[in-house]
């Protein structure tokens, strides 16, 4: 099981590559500050996106680890970290990275939107990256040259 930050559901959703959740990870959560981002009326792709999170929205037992966590990151990356160690986890889909950084710190694998395209391309569910990259930064999301090109590497493309 891993839990999902807004970020790659998002990219996921410009890309209409949702279905590589079930795919590559199996069970998927979202927490419920994370659904919120995401699904915020006129939002770009709400409307994809809470079609796609319907059944994986769970809420913390607990709101303290997220409310301590909250003074550092976002909400929704604070409770994507508390709701994977409350339910034993150890993954986290998330991009941003400070969310990616303390993740580690507490003992979490962390695999963001590109990793999971490469994922999606070694098991033959997409074809190359490249045309999804572009389409991600054409829609404003924000992929470092350097990761790019270390991409387009893995991938061989």
């Amino acid at each position: 099981m891993i839990v999902c930050n807004t970020s790659p559901l998002i990219a996921l959703a410009i890309l209409d590559k949702l279905q590589l959740l079930d795919a590559l990870m199996g069970e998927w959560i979202v927490p419920a500050a994370a659904a919120r981002e995401g699904t915020v009326d006129r939002k770009p792709f709400s409307e994809r996106l809470a079609e796609a999170l319907s059944g994986h929205v769970v809420g913390l037992n607990d709101g303290r680890v997220a409310d301590a966590l909250s003074l550092s990151l976002g909400r929704g990356e604070a409770e994507v970290l508390a709701l994977a160690e409350e339910r034993h986890c150890g993954g986290v889909l998330i991009d941003d990275r400070k969310g990616r950084r303390a993740a580690r710190l507490r003992g979490l694998r962390v695999v963001g939107t590109v990793g999971l395209l490469l994922r999606a391309k070694r098991r033959g569910l997409v074809g190359e990256i490249r045309p999804l990259l572009d389409r991600l930064i054409e829609n404003d999301i924000r992929i470092s040259k350097d990761l790019f090109a270390k991409a387009l590497e893995l991938a061989g493309e």
